[in-house]
């Protein structure tokens, strides 16, 4: 069990109200979730809420503890890291469509639970923006714009010049030569989200297992056996949602198809009004750049700017302090009034990447007992929500929507997964020397 990440989340939240506890004995339930976070309260909400049938979630660590408490609190449309038109061309145009709506949808997941079970997280106003890094690069998001509006058939999204970013308030700077702003989208406190979450899956019946961590899963006859420190549950199904922090022993399958990547996050002291205006973000709209490592970044509702990036495959402290300074760096080189400005907070955590690059939600090959939906790729404030509860109906055996690979397809196991980590490092050295001249 780990001790709770410091961070600017951790320090600002509410307490944790879900009663949540260790596990002490053994437990018969009809589904056990693996997992405490987003996907794993999503599993339980709807499969005690909905679907009425005893439940159990085990975290190994506190609710929220993994990226769900993490996170930068982006709740957005993205489905993986799979272009517009390489979705059409691999995909089909409905296949494509279907995943603008599946984005979409699962935003509106997000802001349906915070309204219904009043959870207090902070949530701001519609609206998130990505922002052309280099001037050259705002051709590509007209052109994107496009794809979505006259292709795929959503008008859900604008294009702003860089004049237009500066004189609505949106952003100023080197790094902003336009931008595409899509209406729905937005931020929130993810520990909040999290807690609250958790509260109202405790509410609708699902028992609540933190410091619980899953040591053993074994097969008796009809039965999974799921063993804990504590003790032991047994269910008849079982739904996997650990994502980035996914342990390959517990389970044959998932041996070799998640490859965890480092995501870094600085937080600042609160700017000044003159620094708020050298910046140009006169909004508590979400953003992030056209980088292939992009930088992600808000303004909090406390004046303070949050700022972060992908990057690093070892946590020595070394390596985090050299993460902690080219994050402030990234921000002087952003905003250069912004120069030696520093960070109050650092912290990082695993996002849960795909061979694929998309997220994916099935059961396993061979057995429709074990569901099971991860690979977020850093967004999956909204989509981890939203498959969460789709896990749950698929476990039950009712139908979900097939309609995109994202529920279609299982996910890949990568050729030769012991080399997960150097094909992590040479993206990095690739995407960072593309980064520099494009």
């Amino acid at each position: 069990m780990s001790a709770p990440v410091p961070s600017y989340w951790e320090d600002t939240a509410t307490p944790d109200e879900s009663g949540a506890r260790p596990l002490d004995g053994d437990r018969q339930v009809e589904v056990a979730v693996i997992g405490g976070g987003y996907t794993g309260l999503a599993a339980a909400y709807r499969l005690a809420g909905v679907h009425g049938v005893d439940v159990a979630v085990l975290e190994a660590n506190r609710i929220g503890w993994g990226a769900s408490g993490r996170n930068s609190g982006f709740a957005l449309t993205s489905v993986g890291k799979v272009g517009l038109d390489e979705r059409i061309r691999k995909w089909g145009l409905e296949a494509a469509r279907a995943s603008v709506r599946l984005g979409v949808d699962a935003v509106e997941t997000v802001r349906e639970l915070i309204r219904s079970e009043a959870i207090d997280c902070d949530a701001q106003p519609e609206g998130a923006l990505t922002v052309a890094h280099r001037d050259e690069r705002a051709p590509e998001l007209q052109e994107r714009v496009r794809t979505y509006r006259e292709v795929l058939g959503y008008d859900g999204v604008d294009y702003l010049s860089r004049e237009h970013l500066v004189h609505e308030g949106y952003l100023r700077g080197p790094s902003a030569g336009g931008g595409i702003r899509f209406r729905t989208g937005f931020g929130l406190h993810p520990l909040k989200y999290a807690r609250g979450f958790a509260k109202a899956t405790a509410r609708r019946g699902a028992a609540l297992f933190d410091r619980s961590a899953v040591i053993s899963w074994e097969r008796d006859g009809s039965v999974h056996r799921l063993a804990t420190a504590g003790g032991t549950v047994r269910a008849r199904k079982v739904v996997m949602a650990t994502n980035g922090y996914t342990p390959e022993h517990l389970h044959p399958y998932f041996r070799g198809r998640m490859l965890p990547a480092a995501s870094n996050i600085v937080v600042t002291r609160p700017l000044t009004a003159a620094e708020w205006g050298a910046v140009g973000m006169a909004t508590t709209q979400v953003y992030s750049d056209t980088r292939r490592l992009l930088f992600y970044w808000r303004r909090l509702p406390d004046d303070r700017l949050l700022f972060g990036g992908r990057s690093g495959v070892f946590d020595t402290p070394a390596a985090l302090a050299r993460r902690r300074r080219w994050l402030e760096a990234a921000i002087a080189d952003k905003w250069p009034e912004l120069a030696g400005i520093g960070s109050e907070w650092f912290w990082h955590g695993n996002v849960g990447l795909s061979y694929d690059l998309i997220p994916h939600m099935n059961t396993i090959e061979g057995d429709p007992t074990v569901a099971y939906a991860m690979a977020y790729l850093g967004s999956g404030v909204a989509l981890s929500t939203h498959c969460g509860g789709l896990a749950a109906d698929l476990v039950m055996g009712k139908a979900v929507p097939r309609d995109t690979p994202v529920t279609a397809t299982e996910i890949p196991r990568f050729p030769l997964p012991a080399l997960r980590k150097v094909y992590l490092a040479g993206a990095y050295l690739a995407y960072g020397i593309e980064d520099r001249w494009r």
